[in-house]
Order: C-alpha cells, then structure tokens, then sequence
C-alpha cells in the first residue's frame, strides 16, 4: 500500500499516541472495540478471565527476580485477583483456584528453559517505516551461554493452542523488531479432572511454546494494519465519522456486559 505524502499522519489528525501491538490487533480484530477505546476514551470493565493472565505474571515476576519464594509469589497473585475480582463475577472461584497452579507451572517452564531474567514489564520503542510504536514486554531473558537477549510473552489460556495465533505473533514480531532480539511466546494450560466417587478436584498445568517465525511476514502485516489505521483516521472528519466505518458485531461475546452494551447504545445507538 502506498500512501502519498501528507501534511500530518490520521493519528496526528486525532491527536492520538502512537500505534501499539494491542491496537494494532484490536482494529484488525475488534474494530468497535478499537473505536469504543481509542476514540471515545472508553475504559472497559476487567472480568476474572482477564485478570488471570495478569496474577498470574504479578506472581511469577517476583519469584524469578528472586525476591520472594513461591508460596509467596503466589500470594501475590491472588492478593491482585482479590483486589480486581469479586465472588459474584463470572467464574470468580474456578478462575481463582486455577492461578496458584498456573504460577507454579509458568515458573517451572521459565527456569528449566532460560537463562536469568533481564527485565519484566519494560516498555519499548520501535519504528516500522514511518510508523513509531510502543509496547510492553512480558519478559526479557538472558541466555547464559550466549548472553543474548530474548522476549518471552507470557499467556494463559484454557484451552490448547494448535499454532502460534497470527494476533500474538504479530504482537511479539513488533517486540523483537524493537529490542532486536529473538522472541518466543509460552501459552500455560489449566487442566483439571474431578474424581467421580470423591468428587474431588486434581489440577495440573501445561506448557506450550512457540517460536517466532516469519518475522518478515508479520511485521509487514503489521504495517499494513498501521496503515489502514492511518488512512481510516485521516480521511474522517469527526470522531462519528469514525465510528460509521466501525460499526459493531452486536452479536460476538464482547458485547455482553452492561457497561459496554451502554457505551455501545450510546456511540451507534444499537
């Protein structure tokens, strides 16, 4: 795609931050929910399911770092789940159960697999053509044969990943194209089987890992997302206008909770 020159970017017409790998993959995904964010300042309501991925990275972190044991990394964790999440929120306990065998499970897959730990949470900064970005990475690791540098991003996820999602590959590619290092990501699987007779419940964790491969391919997906982001911005002239070329799937699962069915009524009247 081949943009002519410009006065200013559409994300400089919105006054809006530079791309990051989130919102590149929410308006390829989830436009509405791009729109609902990025241009209508909507913060979303947090659900039990998304703050599992987080505990569990609040809890692994410390304990990799050397700071605390495990058990106390795991308080930790579920201190985060706590402040974040209430019984009466969908899957609350299932979900809350499960973290303490996902930290223990990530922590194991680390440390048998990498080097020390370099830096967790940092913020990055890179440039794709003429498009700047930033982002967070989960962790960075350093081997310790090679003293090289690597990004691993951390996911939870409940059921079995048969591939590398294009979403996280293109998310990871942007991480590796910043700190120019490799970059892997590891998915942590729950599993748990309930004993007929004694009801009782027996948990376990899995891990999957995944190379980035085809850098090339996701990077220049990437772009190409940044700039249809671009042009969508700058050739609207109101924040209505935008929202016309984003309209909502009413029916995806999305949609569910009040609030956003609310910001939804209130932005498309749907």
């Amino acid at each position: 795609m081949i943009i002519p020159n410009r006065p200013m970017s559409g994300f400089e017409k919105f006054n809006l931050k530079i791309p990051s790998p989130s919102s590149v993959n929410d308006f390829v995904g989830y436009r509405a929910k791009w729109c609902l964010r990025k241009i209508f300042g909507y913060n979303f309501p947090s659900n039990c399911a998304m703050e599992r991925g987080t505990c569990t990275e609040k809890g692994v972190s410390p304990i990799l770092e050397g700071l605390v044991t495990e058990d106390e990394g795991i308080e930790i964790g579920l201190k985060h789940f706590d402040d974040k999440c209430n019984p009466d929120m969908k899957d609350y306990h299932e979900e809350r159960a499960t973290i303490p065998y996902l930290i223990r499970g990530a922590v194991k897959e680390l440390k048998d697999k990498l080097g020390d730990l370099y830096t967790y949470q940092a913020k990055i900064e890179g440039v794709l053509h003429e498009y700047k970005y930033f982002g967070y990475t989960d962790f960075v690791f350093v081997d310790n044969s090679t003293g090289k540098k690597i990004i691993v991003d951390l996911k939870t996820t409940k059921k079995k990943p048969s591939k590398l999602a294009s979403s996280h590959a293109r998310q990871i590619a942007l991480y590796s194209n910043a700190l120019e290092c490799d970059a892997v990501l590891l998915y942590i699987i729950p599993y748990r089987k309930t004993d007929k007779k004694t009801k009782q419940v027996a948990r376990r964790t899995e891990g999957v890992w995944y190379e980035l491969e085809d850098k090339e391919k996701h990077l220049k997906e990437a772009h190409e997302i940044m700039q249809a982001m671009d042009l969508l911005l700058y050739n609207c002239n109101d924040k209505n206008e935008i929202a016309q070329m984003c309209f909502p799937n009413t029916d995806d699962f999305f949609w569910n909770e009040p609030e956003i069915i609310a910001a939804r009524k209130k932005v498309w009247g749907v």
